[in-house]
C-alpha cells in the first residue's frame, strides 16, 4: 500500500513537470501572435510562467498529501488539519515570502523593469534582466553568470533601457593646454558623432535629433591638480547608450592625438641623492 502511494506521488510530480513545460510552451506560442512590445511580451511570459509554477506546486503538494491521508479535500476535518499544517509552514516563511511577492508586484505594476532591460540593482548587481518572477528577479551579467535576487531585497533600480539616455563624457586635459584649442577639438568630436553616428541620437516624430552632442564646457578645475575637466553630452536611444559612450571616448583620443593635445595624468619625479665620495668615483 505504501509503495503504491509513493508511485502515485512520483507520477504526480512527473505529470506536474510535464504540465509546467506545456504551459510554458503554449505561453511562448501565444505571444508569437500578439502585437505587444517584444520586451513586454517576454516580461508577461516570465511572470505567467512563475505564477503557473507556484499554482502547480501547491496543487501537486495537496494531491501528494492526500495520497498519504494527510489532506482530504472531500472531508472538512482533514482539510482543516492539512490547512493547519500548511498554515504552520507558511507562518514561518510568510514574512519573507509576502515581502518578495508584494515588492515584485509593485515592480511589475509600475513597469520599473522588463525582460531585456540592462539594470543595476542596489548599486551592486548589474546585468540584463533574464527573468522576472513573483518572488525573484534574475539577471545575466557581463560574464554570463546568472544572478538571482529576491524581490524583497531590491531597494534601488537603475534602468539603462528606458527609451532615452544622456551620454556624459568627461576628459581631463593638462593646464598647459590652450583651453580654446581643447574646446575646438571637442566640438570636432561632437560634429563627428552627430554626422557619422547620427543613428545613435534620439529623434522626435519628425526624425529630428532632440539633443545632439555638444560641448558642455569646463566642469572642474579644483578637485584634481593635474588638469582641467571638460565635458561633452548628447541624448541617445537607450539601447545605443553603451555603443555611443565607447565611440565618444575613442573619437576624443583620435582627435586629441591629431591636434597634439595631451590628456592629463599623474606624474612622479624621483630625486636621487648621493654623497661626495660617490660623486668623485664617477
Amino acid at each position: 500500500m505504501l509503495l503504491a502511494r509513493i508511485i502515485k506521488s512520483i507520477v504526480i510530480i512527473i505529470f506536474s513537470c510535464i504540465l509546467l513545460k506545456i504551459i510554458q510552451y503554449l505561453l511562448k506560442k501565444l505571444f508569437e501572435f500578439t502585437k505587444f512590445d517584444t520586451r513586454y511580451e517576454k516580461t508577461l511570459c516570465s511572470v505567467l510562467s512563475s505564477i503557473s509554477y507556484y499554482i502547480i506546486f501547491v496543487v501537486s503538494l495537496i494531491l501528494i498529501l492526500r495520497e498519504f491521508n494527510i489532506v482530504d479535500v472531500t472531508t472538512f476535518g482533514t482539510l482543516v488539519t492539512g490547512a493547519s499544517i500548511v498554515g504552520l509552514i507558511a507562518g514561518v516563511a510568510s514574512q519573507s515570502i509576502l515581502k518578495d511577492i508584494f515588492n515584485g508586484f509593485f515592480i511589475l505594476f509600475e513597469k520599473q523593469i522588463q525582460v531585456g532591460d540592462f539594470i543595476v540593482i542596489n548599486e551592486e548587481f548589474r546585468g540584463s534582466v533574464e527573468e522576472i518572477g513573483i518572488r525573484s528577479t534574475s539577471l545575466r551579467d557581463w560574464d554570463l553568470k546568472r544572478i538571482t535576487i529576491s524581490n524583497g531585497n531590491i531597494t534601488s533600480i537603475r534602468n539603462f533601457s528606458k527609451n532615452k539616455m544622456r551620454v556624459v563624457s568627461h576628459v581631463r586635459v593638462s593646464y598647459e593646454e590652450d583651453p580654446m584649442k581643447v574646446i575646438e577639438s571637442l566640438e570636432e568630436v561632437c560634429s563627428i558623432m552627430n554626422d557619422k553616428f547620427d543613428e545613435y541620437l534620439l529623434k522626435n516624430s519628425e526624425g529630428k535629433s532632440i539633443s545632439e552632442f555638444k560641448v558642455y564646457g569646463v566642469t572642474d578645475i579644483e578637485k584634481n591638480p593635474v588638469g582641467a575637466q571638460y565635458t561633452i553630452t548628447g541624448v541617445v536611444e537607450s539601447y545605443r547608450y553603451f555603443s555611443a559612450s565607447k565611440e565618444v571616448k575613442l573619437q576624443i583620443l583620435i582627435v586629441f592625438k591629431k591636434n597634439d593635445i595631451k590628456i592629463a595624468y599623474p606624474t612622479h619625479i624621483n630625486v636621487l641623492h648621493y654623497d661626495n665620495d660617490y660623486k668623485n668615483e664617477l
